[in-house]
């Protein structure tokens, strides 16, 4: 077995003095897999519930089971026995359970025996998620870390920990010069880093210093997280943006419903071929055309030969004007509407939640989005700007032709309709 590491940043987390723990940062402050760390080691010592929680968890993918799995095997811990969907102990007995947060109230408060509570990417944890979890874990002597890159000023987890303040919290922030210092930053990750610092001042001071984007800054607001998709609603498009090594490709489907739009996310995942995204889409149960990136007319022709619906995005604003880019403009079209998204669209929703304008080293507000973890958030442009025009052409006709219809009927009745 090797030895495990804890920065002496993060000592305090031993400690049974606090009931609650706000660890947060950026990027490669070493939060998440010191947490992690920790509480490997105390479930070794004494047995112990372990609950680990996320906002958004529709599978056991979606947790921080696989990050305890790969250090159980990095540290050569054969005491823990992993399965697919737990891990458990087997000489002290204690165990690790996974669940999410939103919309799950019953299961939350039937979890009972909770030591230490552990939730991930706490900066999309709701309010209300909060006040239902934190009376469910009451155990005397117990727990919750909150570990969290900050997303907005007013993020729920950081105005009750660190703005409002709670009795008995504990305050870790920590950035990527922790990694720096106990030898854990790659050379590759550091040079990233760097560069950001150098061209993309807005990306660093978020990504790496873990600092706040403003709220004028959010580009898409008040979507509607929905348990799933109404059995009235109407598909549309599927929409493709490709990715393989670097960026994942990622698959919605837009639905039709009640005045609005409903993203269901299909798939979002790297090194998938053309082959492999073309079955992903003749799999699906209902047929309908699916828009993609224009920029790889190639992919496009490839699947088509393989029997899928399938046509390049119109990269084209309809408005004009010094300052309207293809960008701005389909943004907008999008900004407009209805939106809602189904609940397992994981990663759908964390690039909502992380779409920014970009902004110019004076703090300016541009016209454009920052450019990273963006791809759900292409797919959607291109099958709503592929839609919503042609839907209100068609509600305009519609409502012209009905005063049409009340006039003439006026006329020849002599009636107020």
């Amino acid at each position: 077995m090797k030895t495990i590491e804890i920065p002496v940043e993060y000592k305090p987390l031993f400690d049974t003095n606090w009931r609650e723990a706000a660890v947060y940062g950026g990027r490669y402050s070493l939060k998440s897999h010191t947490v992690a760390r920790v509480l490997l080691i105390q479930a070794r010592q004494k047995k112990m519930r372990m609950a680990c929680f996320r906002e958004f968890q529709n599978s056991i993918a979606d947790s921080s089971h696989q990050l305890l799995a790969d250090l159980i095997k990095l540290y050569e811990l054969n005491d823990f026995k992993v399965t697919d969907k737990s891990i458990i102990n087997t000489i002290t007995g204690s165990d690790f359970i996974f669940k999410g947060l939103h919309h799950n109230e019953q299961n939350i408060k039937s979890t009972e025996g909770i030591d230490k509570a552990w939730i991930e990417e706490a900066q999309t944890v709701s309010k209300r998620s909060l006040e239902v979890l934190t009376p469910t874990v009451r155990k005397p002597g117990s727990q919750l870390i909150y570990t969290y890159n900050r997303l907005l000023e007013d993020d729920p987890v950081h105005q009750r920990l660190v703005i409002e303040g709670r009795p008995d919290t504990l305050i870790i922030n920590q950035n990527y010069d922790v990694a720096i210092k106990y030898g854990f930053m790659p050379e590759n990750i550091l040079k990233e880093i760097e560069d950001d610092k150098k061209n993309r001042q807005a990306l660093y001071k978020h990504k790496w210093l873990g600092e706040p984007n403003l709220m004028e800054r959010k580009i898409y607001k008040d979507w509607n997280i929905i348990e799933e998709i109404p059995h009235e609603a109407r598909l549309e498009r599927y929409c493709l943006d490709f990715g393989y090594s670097n960026d994942p490709a990622a698959i919605v489907a837009i639905y039709y419903y009640n005045g609005g739009y409903i993203i269901d996310e299909l798939a979002y995942q790297k090194g998938l071929h053309n082959k492999d995204l073309a079955d992903i889409l003749i799999n699906q149960e209902q047929k309908s055309l699916t828009v993609a990136d224009s920029a790889e007319p190639k992919s496009i022709d490839e699947i088509k030969l393989y029997g899928v619906n399938i046509t390049g995005a119109i990269k084209k604003a309809e408005k004009t004007g010094p300052k309207m880019t293809y960008n701005k403009w389909a943004i907008g079209v999008v900004q407009d509407q209805k939106i809602s998204v189904t609940k397992r669209s994981t990663n759908t929703i964390k690039e909502y939640m992380n779409y920014m304008w970009d902004i110019d080293k004076d703090d300016k507000i541009l016209n454009d989005p920052v450019k990273v973890n963006d791809h759900s958030m292409d797919a959607i442009k291109y099958g709503i700007v592929s839609i919503a025009p042609i839907k209100r052409k068609q509600e305009i006709r519609r409502q012209i032709g009905d005063n049409y219809s009340r006039q003439a009927l006026r006329k020849k009745t002599n009636i107020a309709i």
